[in-house]
């Protein structure tokens, strides 16, 4: 044959080659058969043929065939019958070589796939030889086969193959394999605070299957959240629901709060990753269950000895403890915030299994604080979580049900010590002592004081207020200096309790005074009576004083004023005089809505009239003031939110110039903000009482940081937005013992038992600058001194009978003589050598006319309109001054509602903002340069610093405060507005 190498070995009738490959080949030889024929005999030569075929009819065997080079048989096929799809078996095919040519996997003989040269419907289409196979040889493939990825009836069948050149020989019987599908399946069986649990599998395998969590959507619109694997044990139910054996299909992801606070409400979706390949659908319950939203819970467990509400409240899922609000009459938005605790007490396992976490603090104690008891008591309370991941600040369980302690008011009568006889106008000493049989704590400075009742015309003090706390039970002794009226005769006393709310508890025992009438004095009015007349409707229709005239007035059917004229000479005691005072030009008018709210205002000489308007429910909305003789007019208007709290005012001149101040508010209604005409914004961040903690501008300029309280209101301490630190001391009686500006000013404040400042020692200064104060029985300045205030460093006073200061001399400054006439007005002050210094007259309504020469004009509403050649002026709604108007310069000024000196416009010194705290200046603002400014005690003005805190202005004051060695403009004494011009206060008009 061509290109085949041959060896021969030859023998009777038998030609024998060897091949190439080393293998031999026969070649029979007729002679050869026929010898074999007769050798195995007749008959077995005429059954049988050397191949194994039987002889034909002729006894005839057919012709020998020689073997091809490639050919194989199929011998058998080892494959289960059933498998799932994707999964892999281990599967044999075994075929023998019934070619002459050896196998070999250099020659590049393989198992296929029948039929199909690339087909991979079992994971592969060839495999491997695993060894060489020779002719007549049986070779057996052992593999692992992969089931189809689509169910069904599937032919498993096998051929030969020499890759490259061609298939051989016949196919392998086919074999016929059930392939099972493998679909996700689960269920998400629960959903808690600590895990989210279920199980999932691929159908009919016993495997395990991962699985992936995605929240708010499944794959493809949700969020990844998670990953885990389905192994943990599961019971025979879960395998049979997956048509399979396997014991672990359950999975289970745990969660934190974390995960609660970032994902709380989303919607689940569980996806079961498929091993075989399959689509990884979502598991029952996807969608329909959420991540657990961390929402409040708790419960009011009662009122502990009437001291303190107690029980528990969370968030739940989480470990961390929340706060509570607590209101009184109502849930939040109709009720009154009465108090903010924290639920952070330790609590039980209980609470914690409701609370869903493993926290171990989640209870609260609120005290029925004495306060609460006062603003709140005998109210329903309701108390809300606050979420700490901004969910809803739901009510806990037991809101409403109980009531805020009711305040007991109650007070016993115990002892007194009156006088049973003094002169009329004098004081005595004199003390009575009442027991508090309440349930609340007398406060000093919340209005308790022992009030005297019975025949108290002209008796002063009306009332003595609580020197000290007196607790439930405790006692207290009020002294007093008792003056007498100045009218003669028996009088019936008597005291008992007072408070904000009125008279409670019972009265002390009744005393009767005598009261005579004294000697008389050298000089001083001595008498100024001051009388009152009714009408026939017991309405006051006329007041007599001895400095101002009478006073007449009318009033409408509604019982509303009507109308008044004052500075008339109509003495009389017993009339009210209409007709002549309505004849006397001198009525100021006034007419009322239908509501009776004022409406409009008209004077004589048209200064001062005014027109109201009002919001819906009653509020000023607008109030046009006029000036000028009418003329000219300011206008004030108001804006007021939903709580009906001022949120802006203006103040403007017609046609001129309009400023408003705006007014912003927490969620508790405290001021938080106030805005400038300028458009300067400062801001109050208050607590939760609602008092400031830090001023500051909106960019961030500091005036005053870490402002701290006592348990009475008082600032406790400050630092000012240039680093100096305020602080206050209060003594036992609650009053200043030391207010301190750190290198700014010091001071100590001593008294007297009446509570009178005996000393004020300057700490900052030295004793060159201390003041000493003594007082006669009445309570009235006598002396002060101080080496501040010059001459022999001490003013001394005397007084009348009326109070009126009869002397002040400070020798060798001044020796000033007072003398009154019989209206009990200032005419005359004189040294000592009988010299008038001071000639004062007066309007008939009593105001200044004329003081040494310079002319005063007031209007008939009491406000200063000129002094003549210096300045004018011009008033708002409220009588406070809003222009200051020379011949050269003027000064425009807006104060706030409240009636603070809020911003002016000055001609040649720019605008002033005005910043306070807590009622006192606390800086000043001008044309953008700051400057602090440093109060004492009554809020006078004593010191100026700069934003580096150096001292660049004092100012000390006599005696009634007058500024030593300098004229003040702007926030004088005792923290009124002073007009230097004209060297005087702006005591608003109303």
């Amino acid at each position: 044959m061509t290109g085949r190498k041959e060896s021969s070995i030859r023998a009777p009738g038998i030609n024998v080659f060897r091949q190439q490959s080393g293998r031999l080949k026969v070649r029979w030889t007729i002679a050869a058969l026929l010898l074999l024929s007769v050798l195995a005999g007749p008959s077995e030569a005429a059954r049988k043929c050397p191949d194994g075929s039987t002889a034909g009819s002729a006894n005839e065997c057919p012709s020998p065939v020689e073997p091809k080079e490639n050919d194989s048989k199929y011998i058998g096929t080892s494959v289960p019958t059933t498998m799932v799809v994707g999964q892999s078996y281990s599967v044999s095919v075994t075929f023998q070589n019934t070619g002459w040519r050896t196998w070999t996997a250099q020659d590049a003989y393989r198992l296929g796939v029948s039929g199909s040269a690339d087909s991979t419907t079992w994971g592969t289409g060839r495999v491997e030889l695993p060894s060489s196979v020779r002719y007549g040889d049986n070779v057996t493939f052992n593999f692992t086969a992969r089931a189809p990825l689509s169910a069904g009836s599937t032919s498993f069948q096998w051929r030969m193959v020499r890759d490259g050149v061609a298939w051989f020989g016949g196919n392998g019987a086919p074999t016929y394999v059930n392939v099972l599908p493998s679909l996700i399946k689960g269920n998400i069986d629960s959903v808690t605070y600590g895990s989210i649990s279920g199980w999932a599998c691929s159908t009919n395998l016993n495997r395990s299957v991962d699985v992936h969590m995605y929240l708010g959507g499944p794959a493809g619109s949700g969020t990844f959240a998670a990953a885990t694997a389905a192994t943990l044990p599961s019971d025979a139910g879960i395998a049979s629901a997956c048509s399979a054996s396997g014991s672990n299909y359950r999975f289970s992801f745990p969660i934190d709060e974390n995960f609660i606070i970032q994902n709380g409400g989303k919607a689940i979706y569980i996806h079961g990753l498929s091993p075989v390949g399959a689509s990884n659908d979502t598991i029952s319950g996807s969608g329909a269950v959420a991540v657990p939203a961390s929402v409040i819970k708790g419960r009011i467990e009662g009122i502990q000895d009437n001291k303190a509400i107690v029980g528990w409240a969370c968030s739940a899922g989480l470990r961390r403890s929340i706060d509570v609000h607590m209101y009184a009459g109502g849930p939040a938005g109709s009720g009154t915030i009465a108090a903010i605790a924290s639920a952070n007490l330790a609590s039980e396992p209980g609470v914690a299994s409701a609370c869903s976490s493993s926290g171990s603090n989640y209870r609260f104690s609120i005290p029925v604080t004495e306060d609460l008891i006062r603003s709140q008591g005998g109210k329903p309370f309701y108390i809300h979580g606050i979420s700490p991941v901004g969910r809803d600040n739901s009510l806990i369980d037991g809101s409403g049900a109980l009531s805020i302690p009711a305040m007991q008011r109650n007070a016993a009568f115990v002892s007194q010590n009156m006088p049973a006889q003094l002169p009329t106008g004098r004081s005595v000493t004199g003390s009575v002592r009442f027991t508090n049989t309440g349930n609340v704590t007398w406060r000093q400075g919340q209005g308790y004081r022992a009030v005297l009742v019975g025949d108290t015309r002209g008796w002063s003090p009306g009332e003595v207020h609580l020197p000290s706390d007196v607790p439930p039970g405790g006692s207290v002794d009020f002294n007093f200096s008792l003056r007498a009226p100045l009218g003669a005769g028996g009088y019936n006393l008597r005291w008992r309790m007072r408070d904000g709310a009125g008279d409670f508890g019972n009265e002390s025992s009744n005393q009767v005074v005598q009261v005579v009438a004294p000697p008389p004095v050298a000089h001083g009015v001595g008498l100024a009576a001051r009388s009152y007349v009714y009408d026939a409707n017991q309405q006051l229709c006329k007041v007599i004083e001895p400095e101002s005239g009478s006073t007449v007035m009318a009033y409408d059917a509604d019982g509303n004023l009507a109308w008044s004229a004052s500075g008339l000479d109509l003495p009389s005691t017993t009339r009210c005089d209409l007709e002549a005072a309505a004849a006397s030009g001198r009525q100021v008018v006034r007419t009322y809505d239908t509501r009776n709210r004022l409406k409009t205002l008209r004077f004589p000489d048209k200064n001062g009239n005014q027109d109201w308007s009002y919001t819906p429910d009653g509020l000023p909305a607008q109030v046009t003031t006029w000036n000028d003789a009418g003329s000219s007019s300011v206008v004030n208007a108001y804006n007021y939110n939903k709580r009906r709290m001022l949120t802006s005012e203006s103040s403007g001149q017609t046609g001129w110039y309009t400023w408003s101040i705006g007014y912003g508010y927490d969620a508790n209604g405290a001021l938080a903000n106030q805005t400038y005409p300028t458009g300067l914004v400062i801001s109050y961040t208050p607590n939760a009482l609602g008092q400031p903690t830090a001023v500051r501008d909106q960019a961030g300029g500091n005036y005053a940081t870490g402002i701290g309280y006592y348990p009475n209101g008082a600032a406790r301490q400050f630092t000012y937005g240039n680093g100096v630190s305020h602080s206050l001391v209060l003594n036992g009686r609650q009053m200043p013992q030391q207010v301190r500006d750190n290198n700014v000013a010091s001071f100590e404040y001593q008294y007297d038992a009446n509570g009178n400042v005996g000393a004020i020692i300057d700490q900052q200064r030295g004793t060159g600058y201390n003041r000493y104060m003594g007082y006669d029985g009445l309570d009235r300045l006598m002396e002060a001194g101080s080496e501040r205030f010059g001459g022999d460093n001490w003013n001394r006073y005397t007084y009348d009978v009326l109070d009126n200061i009869l002397t002040a001399k400070l020798p060798g400054v001044r020796e000033n003589n007072y003398w009154y006439d019989a209206k009990n007005r200032l005419t005359n002050v004189q040294n000592n050598a009988g010299a008038t210094t001071v000639g004062l007259s007066y309007d008939p309504q009593g105001n200044l006319k004329n003081k040494n020469g310079q002319a005063y004009t007031f209007d008939y509403g009491n406000r200063l309109r000129d002094v003549t050649g210096k300045e004018s002026y011009a008033y708002d709604a409220y009588g406070r001054r809003t222009i200051a108007g020379r011949p050269t310069t003027r000064t425009v000024q807006v104060y706030t509602q409240a009636g603070q000196l809020f911003y002016t416009e000055a001609s040649g010194k720019g605008n002033t903002e005005y910043v306070y705290l807590n009622g006192s200046l606390l800086a000043t603002r001008n044309s953008g340069t700051i400057k602090f400014q440093y109060t004492d005690a009554l809020g006078s003005p004593i010191a100026v610093t700069d934003t580096a805190g150096q001292v660049v202005e004092r100012t000390d004051y006599q005696p009634y405060g007058s500024p030593i060695g300098k004229t003040v403009d702007g926030i004088g004494y005792t923290g009124h507005a002073m007009d230097g011009a004209v060297d005087s206060p702006q005591f608003n008009a109303s």
